[in-house]
């Protein structure tokens, strides 16, 4: 079970449930096609053996309080950056890897007609 908790203030971030992070998701799916808006893009972080709460809090001090994060397994972090381009993506996923060096990753890019369901 995905343990929850808050981060600290300067972040202003806290990992989100399963259900919750799609749920949003699907929200900033439907409001970038309403307003054209650069689509989000997913992250998908990996640590063999698992993520600690301070291993966390060094992702978060890269993400924005709009950025959608959660964990839904103990080696898997997914976060989702509304409003952001593919290039700005790959520029976070390389300042997560640094930050994070153990960590491996992807990105999941949303193209008009994919759903939600697709980037996860």
């Amino acid at each position: 079970m995905m343990s929850t908790f808050r981060m600290t203030k300067k972040s202003g971030k806290e990992l989100q449930s399963v259900d919750e992070f799609e749920r949003e998701l699907r929200e900033e799916i439907s409001v970038s096609i309403e307003f054209v808006l650069p689509l989000a893009i997913v992250l998908a972080l990996n640590i063999k053996g698992g993520w600690e709460q301070g291993t966390v809090r060094r992702v978060f001090d890269f993400l924005r309080v709009a950025d959608l994060v959660t964990r839904p397994g103990p080696e898997e972090l997914l976060v989702a950056l509304p409003n952001t381009t593919a290039d700005d993506a790959w520029v976070v996923e390389e300042r997560l890897c640094e930050a994070v060096p153990e960590a491996t990753s992807g990105i999941a890019t949303y193209r008009e007609g994919d759903t939600g369901e697709y980037l996860l």
